[in-house]
């Protein structure tokens, strides 16, 4: 797939340059981004582009549909990292779901009030496979904004939430850990220098949102997750280019096409992503 670009002035595009992609026979047109002296920014303007072309017409359409395919109360997530499978997530109403949640429910039984409120809520069980976790662990994610409750036992005072969260159990030390997911835009109030670093190392992407990890004692961790869409392809080359580990063996050809999300955990202290992550879904068997 060969993708060519022009930038050409325009006095009817709200900068006065327009940018258009050309791949196979479509054209795709936007108003060119500049640079401070007005003159056009060829790296941004194009990236804009593709990623519009991506989320409409190209590979972040075909995964959005894809997953609109998948019944979400029946669904399993597997999440790659280091190059392996890492773990499965599982709908709270599957099979393997139950069990994970009849677990929850003998430990953790106040934690929250249901943990199978939402047929969509997701449960997992993992080792310690990167920070902060350091014992084996359960994670159950569940589709509501987070109550006040939880906000005041993990001293969350975020002004706008995503409508889900995570609680991280330790299976050792029975504490808990709160993973509170945020739009972009809050991330980028709440700490816009790592913000801003964030979204420098990023690859071409869309659809970004944050991940902040919070203990009882009012401690937010220095590793941050970062979730966006992406093409494989350019996923693959900006890890190679930044000696990253690509998530999966990039030789399987069934992971690509049930790929869901990629993610990123990025150290706040080293100011390095230490690690790459891809989700894919599909129905639990």
């Amino acid at each position: 797939m060969a993708i060519t670009y022009t930038h050409t002035a325009n006095i009817e595009s709200p900068t006065g340059y327009t940018t258009e992609l050309f791949v196979d026979n479509i054209r795709l047109e936007i108003p060119s981004i500049l640079n401070d002296n007005s003159t056009v920014n060829l790296n941004k303007s194009e990236n804009k582009a593709l990623i519009m072309y991506q989320e409409n017409l190209g590979i972040i359409k075909s995964q959005l549909e894809y997953i609109g395919t998948v019944t979400e109360s029946a669904a399993r997530d597997d999440i790659y990292m280091n190059g392996v499978l890492a773990r499965h997530d599982y709908a709270v109403g599957t099979t393997q779901g139950q069990a994970i949640v009849a677990k929850l429910e003998e430990t953790w039984a106040d934690e929250v009030s249901s943990y199978t409120t939402h047929s969509k809520n997701l449960v997992a069980e993992y080792p310690a496979n990167r920070p902060p976790y350091v014992n084996d662990s359960i994670s159950f994610y569940n589709f509501e904004e987070p109550s006040d409750a939880i906000k005041t036992t993990f001293n969350a005072t975020y002004e706008q939430y995503n409508h889900w969260y995570g609680l991280k159990f330790d299976t050792v030390t029975e504490s808990v850990l709160a993973k509170f997911v945020i739009p972009a835009k809050e991330m980028e109030r709440v700490d816009p220098t790592v913000y801003n670093a964030v979204s420098n190392h990023l690859p071409i992407s869309s659809y970004h949102f944050y991940a902040r990890i919070h203990d009882k004692s009012n401690n937010v961790n220095e590793n941050i997750d970062v979730y966006f869409m992406a093409d494989p392809v350019f996923v693959g080359a900006w890890c190679t280019e930044n000696s990253y580990i690509f998530p999966y063996d990039i030789t399987d050809l069934t992971i690509a096409p049930k790929l869901l999300i990629w993610g990123c955990v990025y150290n706040t202290v080293s100011g390095e992503i230490t690690h790459v992550k891809a989700y894919t879904r599909e129905e639990a068997d």
